[in-house]
């Protein structure tokens, strides 16, 4: 469908377009998180040549690896990644759901062998939080996929990665001011859901524009990846671009716990 749109419009340079390998279910019947096709190095090419023909296109601007796969060697992934870029076939290798030690250890890797390195990262990020302690967060190794003060301090650091923050709006929780489950039901959240309601009247704003203007404008600047149901929702959300928080309001966003 997206590859028709772009065509029948004439549509190149003009769209960014973004595709994911590896998160597919393996088979039809399998759920997708008890067995997906992983990160082989077939794997990639094959869903890079699908995506590129479904797009009528000769190259996609991001590639993402969906999520970390332990069963092939790291290397293999990231070194089939930086030659799909190298031949032009993706501008820009992406990374989803990723540990700070995983992205790091890709652009070593790539710089070793002369390959282009990871550029864009894929993690959820909201400005309500979720908690740590629920049970379907618990792993030995914390929470996969969830923006975490390590990132944010590794970003920091580096400058030149293009962070972007799925799933920003909490699939309408903050338009409709609806509890959005049991992950975001704690304290500090009832005092930032406060902050985030005072701002927003002191601004002229709607909740969501303000979490948008939040994502975007802080120290480590996010790009939200936003859905809309509605030419209506789309343009709420595309206002949030022009919403500048004064540096007093982020304040308070920011120190609501």
């Amino acid at each position: 469908m997206l590859g028709r749109w772009l065509s029948d419009r004439g549509l190149t340079d003009e769209v960014v377009v973004a595709t994911k390998v590896g998160g597919r279910p393996a088979q039809a019947a399998t759920a997708l998180a008890d067995d997906i096709e992983g990160l082989s190095a077939d794997v990639i090419r094959r869903g890079l040549d699908r995506s590129l023909k479904n797009l009528g296109r000769d190259h996609v601007d991001v590639f993402y690896a969906h999520v970390p796969d332990p069963r092939t060697p790291f290397d293999e992934q990231i070194r089939t990644f930086g030659v799909l870029a190298a031949e032009g076939r993706a501008t820009h290798i992406g990374l989803s759901n990723h540990w700070s030690w995983q992205i790091e250890r890709a652009r070593t890797l790539a710089a070793a062998e002369g390959l282009p390195a990871v550029q864009v990262l894929q993690h959820h990020h909201s400005y309500l939080r979720s908690r740590v302690d629920h049970p379907s967060r618990r792993s030995p190794d914390g929470q996969i996929g969830v923006v975490s003060p390590d990132l944010l301090a590794y970003l920091r650091d580096q400058p030149g990665l293009a962070p972007v923050a799925y799933s920003p709006l909490l699939r309408g929780a903050y338009a409709r001011d609806i509890d959005p489950g049991e992950l975001y039901r704690h304290p500090g959240n009832d005092a930032r859901r406060i902050a985030l309601q005072e701002v927003a009247a002191e601004a002229g704003a709607t909740p969501n524009q303000v979490v948008l203007a939040w994502l975007m404008g802080g120290d480590v600047p996010f790009i939200p990846l936003i859905g809309a149901s509605s030419v209506g929702q789309l343009d709420e959300n595309l206002a949030a671009a022009d919403l500048e928080l004064t540096s007093a309001q982020r304040e308070r966003l920011d120190g609501a716990n």
